[in-house]
């Protein structure tokens, strides 16, 4: 749980060798180049984009072949727009199934008919309507030739002859577009489309084998991108040039070892108070979960610190207090056992993510079993499980102090860290005032709770509060005390700091979802049981069938229900109402200058 500490790296080299050194740079792959100069470089699309189209379109392949290499004589190019095309025509086709699908709909309370040639009908042409039944009375007005083929229990299916398309006041009703094939010569024009697709789809499989080399192109186009714009990120100074750049101290022996035999010199710095190093976070797969959080959230400052293993444990509580049900927790395990294999051997992303989701089914288990849910269904006195029954979410008082205790130890923590930050600071007093009034104030409330006459003034919390306001007070500012206006306006920021109590009361009670999310879920639970098993015993025929489909329906409604809601809430209260409280400043993600996916491919 950490962010890693970085240094900051000064080479110069001959300009002669930049290209040379840069790529050996570029191999090295443990830095963030700092740009002395303004980038202008960009992408070009030309190459890069339609290889990684291509690659993206072979890649969601349902089957592919084995990887191969192309020979010498078929070029990337050729094979990138041999899968373009490939994908382009898969497209149109599927778009012309869907069409003909349509259509087809459309003409089945029509029937299979072909339009006459107009030399049959003395150049008449046929003209079809919908109408609707409450309209049927506007029929008699038609002077036109016109017959009804069909109703069902919405439209009337009416049938105009005339010369020119009737205007609206000889036909006052919506005209019907069903074009001009019949349902036979539809049902062959989808049979060869279906042909056609199943013809692209063997071709998409046969270009399959060429994903390695595809995703090789890909690779050298971004590196070669990367190459250059490093070259102009540098600072050329005639015979020579300067490259900045961040690097990991646990780098850095890595980095001795790759400049020992380089034309070279560099020098190896702490970063100053004035500069923003990039945030590198360092933490390992099995509780990284929380760290890819965080990144989609906001990734803290350098000098600030890393929750993402505390955002993996609290969410993970939060969750499970929020589907409090120790069936829904297994019925989740099960789903996650089935994709496991495909999270597992994918990226370091979906085995992040797939531990954090077996994370989230253990907590919500062990939860469910404490509050003795087991798809609404509570165990009787004496049973087993009972005895791990030991949390009633009937007891309103007990679930609500549970709740806002979570949130208390939650922002406590909060700021306990951003005074452990600024601990070489007197502005740290100010969280540790933060953390005796949230702390004081919760155990105040407690003492409030459990005694008909609570006596406020000798409550030993009531002065840490006091204490707690007092240090918000004095030292939320971060002005030198040199004069009194810099007193006075050290004393104005302490005043505009207390404002915050309203906003820690608000984020506190905003942890009461916890509770009233667990309780509706538990809740609806027991309902579908309820109406289940009413629903067998008052219907003789059938009443099983009724029961499997309330059974069915009610739990999977509550099941995805308790699911969104637990992850919408849970991340909510971590990423804003504890991230506002426990991570000061923003931070920009450390981008190591690197090539990107070295091959592994193997000749032999």
């Amino acid at each position: 749980m950490s962010i890693a500490a970085l240094k900051k790296l000064t080479l110069i080299g001959e300009t002669s060798e930049k290209r040379a050194i840069l790529e050996q740079f570029q191999s090295f792959g443990l830095a963030h180049i700092i740009t002395l100069v303004e980038e202008k470089l960009e992408l070009s699309p030309d190459v890069a984009d339609g290889v990684r189209e291509a690659l993206n379109y072979l890649n969601s392949a349902p089957n592919k072949r084995r990887i191969q290499l192309p020979p010498e004589t078929i070029s990337l190019t050729e094979v990138t727009e041999r899968v373009l095309k490939n994908k382009i025509a898969r497209e149109d086709t599927v778009d012309q199934i869907d069409l003909i699908r349509s259509r087809r709909r459309q003409l089945m309370q029509w029937g299979d008919f072909e339009f006459p040639p107009l030399e049959t009908l003395d150049q008449h042409r046929i003209w079809l309507y919908l109408v609707p039944l409450s309209k049927e009375p506007l029929l008699q007005e038609i002077d036109l030739p016109w017959k009804v083929i069909n109703r069902d229990h919405k439209n009337i299916y009416l049938v105009v002859v005339a010369i020119d398309e009737p205007n609206a006041e000889q036909v006052p009703f919506r005209r019907a577009h069903v074009g001009p094939n019949s349902l036979t010569k539809l049902a062959e024009l989808k049979e060869e489309a279906l042909v056609q697709l199943e013809n692209l789809n063997a071709e998409r499989e046969a270009l399959t084998r060429w994903i390695l080399t595809l995703r090789l192109s890909l690779n050298e186009a971004i590196n070669h991108h990367e190459l250059t714009s490093a070259e102009q990120r540098v600072l050329d100074l005639g015979d020579f040039f300067v490259l900045q750049s961040w690097v990991p101290e646990d780098s850095i022996e890595t980095l001795e070892a790759w400049a020992v035999d380089l034309p070279v010199a560099y020098q190896l710095t702490s970063p100053t108070p004035e500069e923003l190093p990039p945030t590198l976070l360092k933490n390992s797969d099995t509780l990284g979960g929380g760290e890819e959080a965080v990144s989609f959230f906001q990734l803290p400052g350098y000098r600030s610190w890393d929750p993402s293993k505390l955002i993996f444990f609290s969410f993970s509580l939060f969750f499970s207090m929020i589907m409090a049900d120790a069936g829904y927790a297994l019925l989740l395990g099960g789903i996650l056992m089935t994709v496991w294999p495909k999270l597992t051997r994918t990226s370091v992303t979906s085995i992040r993510i797939r531990n954090m989701w077996l994370a989230l089914v253990a907590s919500a288990f062990v939860y469910g079993v404490m509050v003795g849910s087991y798809f609404g269904i509570t165990p009787p006195d004496g049973h087993i499980l009972s005895v791990f029954h030991i949390i009633d979410m009937n007891d309103f008082s007990s679930m609500m102090k549970l709740s806002i205790g979570a949130g208390v130890l939650h922002l406590v923590i909060a700021n306990a860290m951003v005074a452990w930050v600024q601990r070489n600071s007197w502005v740290a007093l100010a969280s540790i005032g933060w953390v005796m009034t949230i702390a004081g104030a919760f155990v105040l409330w407690l003492g409030y709770m459990q005694v008909d006459e609570f006596d406020l003034r000798s409550a030993f919390s009531l002065k840490v509060i006091v204490m707690g306001i007092v240090l918000i007070l004095l030292f939320s500012g971060v002005r030198k005390l040199s004069t009194g206006k810099d007193l006075f306006l050290q004393l104005f920021d302490g005043v505009s700091a207390l404002y915050g109590l309203s906003k820690a009361f608000g984020d506190v009670l905003s942890y009461m979802r916890l509770f009233a999310l667990g309780l509706s879920s538990a809740s609806l639970a027991v309902t579908f049981n309820s109406l289940a098993i009413e629903a067998r015993d008052s219907v003789s025929a059938g009443g099983f069938i009724l029961f499997a489909l309330i059974i069915l329906l009610g739990h999977g409604l509550n099941f995805v229900l308790g699911i969104m809601s637990g992850v919408i809430h849970g991340l909510r209260l971590n990423l804003l109402e504890f991230y506002n409280w426990g991570v000061k400043g923003e931070g920009y993600p450390f981008k190591a200058f690197k090539k990107r996916g070295e091959s592994k491919w193997n000749n032999s």
